[in-house]
């Protein structure tokens, strides 16, 4: 298992990589947790884009998440992607780990082709600025995972659970920890929410 295609780019001497898994108009991005590759622990990020690839057909892209500023590369691989492509329509999908889920809603934002976000973990400051993000995306169908040993679990889970609506849902994977420890094959079934 691999990926069709690898970008690296460097900023300020820190590398980026983007793998791509190639498939259909349906773009998946997945954003990995602060400082993660490409392939997450135990590939589960490459093991996750080839099952969005079999289940919807869709075309994935893994981002590495270096220290140094890099939204604007986030969002220049999606449009690369859409452009090598020829994709004259597409829908977006979101799936982002800790960090990179909060990196995820702002990226979101600026696509009207984003149809679901899938947050997994997801770290923020304050949750004002959370809830400011979450009311930017109101149309898109929002799905946040926390596992219930995740360090944020106690104090977030609540508030968005308060938050939940016919866009909003707040799920729980008991036992689970920040990087889900042991539990490869749940999290590569998250995917089954996308």
């Amino acid at each position: 298992m691999e990926f069709d295609k690898i970008i690296n780019k460097t900023i300020e001497s820190e590398k980026i990589q983007y793998g791509i898994v190639i498939g259909n108009e349906k773009i998946v991005f997945i954003k990995s947790g602060a400082y993660g590759n490409i392939n997450g622990s135990e590939g589960k990020y490459l093991k996750m884009a080839y099952k969005l690839r079999e289940r919807l057909g869709a075309t994935v892209i893994c981002a590495s998440n270096p220290e140094v500023e890099h939204k604007a590369l986030d969002e220049k691989a999606i449009r690369w992607v859409v452009s090598q492509k020829k994709f004259n329509r597409f829908q977006l999908y979101f799936a982002g780990v800790s960090d990179g889920a909060y990196q995820n809603l702002a990226l979101a934002k600026k696509f009207p082709e984003t149809v679901k976000f899938l947050g997994i973990n997801t770290s923020f400051i304050e949750v004002s600025e959370l809830q400011e993000k979450i009311e930017a995306l109101q149309n898109v169908e929002k799905i946040f995972v926390y596992g219930t040993k995740d360090y944020d679990y106690d104090e977030v889970v609540p508030v968005l659970t308060g938050m939940e609506s016919d866009t909003l849902k707040v799920l729980e994977v008991e036992g689970a920890d920040h990087k889900f420890t042991g539990m490869l094959n749940k999290f590569i079934a998250l995917a089954d929410l996308l």
